[in-house]
This record gives structure tokens, C-alpha cells and sequence, in this order.
């Protein structure tokens, strides 16, 4: 698959004459096309530029986007764009080899590099966004290259980040107090994506797997977890969305374990933009079931 995009993007950069994003005018009604690469960038993006921008996502929602690869039609489009966001730390194989071919670097935004990394398995955890402080200061972020683009809208930009930053404080701040009380400091996941919100309200993640959800746990991580169940009188195994749901269903046979979700946002599923759900409305639901975890 990597060679497969290596030659598509030698094909289109031969196409297109290794042109890189021309700049549009602004003056002339032309909204900047902004893209992508998943889900937590797109609904910055979205609560920022509103109606003043062009979104696209690259990952289709429902798609893992761990392993997404953009088809040949995105790759042209892409190199379009007057903007394009990111989150880096290794999470889009497929980004390193657009960067100053396709794609002008001095137009992208790599998410990971306005936030402290967390290092895991020898390497960064590309899961930031699952602290909604990272999520304001990636926001800031793409604010000022939305304004440096089109200063015309600058007050308006900044009234949606300044409204979008009071409603991910309101969050983090529900974390914090409604966790406050907790029975428990631990939760049994299926893999280590939870990092950042384990570290922001002081919490311990025990991952079934590391930090790919591809890797498939020994027979002695199971027997492990099977005991910490038995020592730590946990009840409970976390679920994710768009991941195989069949290792954790067999610890949480073995240990006698209830099974909630603990969504990673990666991506929204089919039923989740059916009913309008969006990354606040998510991560509430996610601490409901932390509280029934950790606090009742």
C-alpha cells in the first residue's frame, strides 16, 4: 500500500507540473479551502471557520483512520488547499510523503506540535485530542491561520474559537469535578489511545493492548488482567468505537466484567451523525461512563 501511494503521487505531481496551493482571493468572495486529515481536526476547523471556509476531511467518518489511505482524487484535491490540518506524531502514515511535494508545508498545520507529547512504547501517542485543553490550544492554532488568510472575517474567527475554547473549559471542567469523588483511579481498556485523558484527570489506564489497537494481546496479558480484576474488584472493561470489539468481549467473559464505551473520536459512526453528535456531545458520554467506572 505504501508503494501504491508513492507512485500515485508521482503521477499527479508529473500531471501537475509539481505545482504547489495557489493562493485565492479573498477580495473576490473565494472562501479558503481547508482540509483535513480526520475527525477532531475537522470539527475544530468547522467550529472556527464556519461558514468562512471550504471543509473537507480526508478520512471518511465510520472509516478506521489509523490506516486510511486518501484515494487519487483526494491527493489532487488536496494539493488545492489553502490550509491543511493535521494531527501528526505519527498518527497519518500517508502525510510525510505529501510535505513539501504536494503539499507547501508553509500551509499546514501539525496539531501535535502545539501540545506536550506523551511518550508510549518507545514512541509519541498520537491521541491528543483526547485532552480538551490540547484541543484549545490546537484551535489557537488554526484561528491565527485562518485569520493570516483572510483578515476580513478576523473578528468573526476569533468570536468562534473564543465561544469554542469556553465550551471545551466547560468540559474539562466537568472532568475535573465530576471525577473528583472517584472509588476507583483505574480503567481496563482495550488499548492504549487513552493516554491524555488518563494523565489530565489522574487516571490509570490498563490497556489490553499498546498503543495499536491491531496488536493482540498474549495469553499472559490476559491471565494478568484476569487478576488485577480479581485483586482491584474492578466491574467494568472498556469498549471502543470502530474497533473489533472480540478480545475485550473474552476478558470480560473470563473476568465477569460489564462492557462500556470509551469513544476515542477518531471518526463519527453512522449513528452518531444521524444524531448529530459531535466531539462535546461524545466525550459527555464518555465521562458518564468513566463516573460509572470510577465513581459509583
Amino acid at each position: 500500500m505504501k508503494k501504491f501511494i508513492v507512485i500515485i503521487i508521482s503521477i499527479i505531481l508529473i500531471i501537475t507540473g509539481c505545482s504547489k496551493s495557489e493562493q485565492i482571493n479573498i477580495n473576490n468572495g473565494e472562501r479558503p479551502l481547508v482540509y483535513v486529515s480526520f475527525y477532531p481536526m475537522y470539527f475544530l476547523a468547522d467550529e472556527i471557520g464556519g461558514d468562512n471556509i471550504e471543509l473537507r476531511n480526508v478520512t471518511p467518518n465510520g472509516v478506521d483512520s489509523h490506516h486510511y489511505e486518501p484515494s487519487m482524487s483526494q491527493l489532487k484535491d488536496i494539493e488545492k488547499a489553502q490550509v491543511f490540518i493535521y494531527n501528526g506524531s505519527g498518527f497519518e502514515s500517508w502525510v510525510n510523503k505529501l510535505l513539501g511535494n504536494m503539499i507547501n508545508e508553509d500551509i499546514t498545520i501539525n496539531a501535535s506540535d502545539s501540545v506536550d507529547l506523551i511518550m508510549q512504547d518507545g514512541r509519541p501517542d498520537s491521541h491528543i485530542w483526547l485532552n480538551p485543553s490540547n484541543m484549545i490550544k490546537i484551535g489557537e492554532k488554526i484561528k491565527e491561520k485562518f485569520i493570516s488568510l483572510d483578515r476580513e472575517n478576523k473578528e468573526e474567527y476569533e468570536e468562534n474559537f473564543e465561544e469554542l475554547s469556553n465550551k471545551l473549559k466547560e468540559l474539562d471542567d466537568r472532568f475535573i469535578t465530576e471525577l473528583e469523588e472517584r472509588k476507583h483511579n483505574s480503567i481496563i481498556v482495550s488499548h492504549a489511545a487513552f493516554a491524555y485523558m488518563a494523565q489530565r484527570y489522574e487516571i490509570e489506564q490498563i490497556p489490553v493492548t499498546g498503543i495499536s489497537h491491531e496488536q493482540e494481546p498474549t495469553p499472559g496479558t490476559i491471565a494478568d488482567i484476569i487478576e488485577l480484576v480479581e485483586d482491584e474488584n474492578h466491574k467494568y472493561i472498556f469498549l471502543e468505537t470502530l474497533a473489533s470489539p472480540k478480545t475485550v468481549e473474552v476478558i470480560a467473559k473470563e473476568a465477569n466484567l460489564k462492557t462500556l464505551t470509551l469513544n476515542p473520536i477518531e471518526g463519527l459512526t453512522k449513528k452518531e451523525q444521524e444524531n448529530n453528535e459531535d466531539y462535546i456531545s461524545i466525550m459527555e458520554k464518555n465521562l458518564e461512563n468513566l463516573k460509572k467506572a470510577l465513581v459509583e
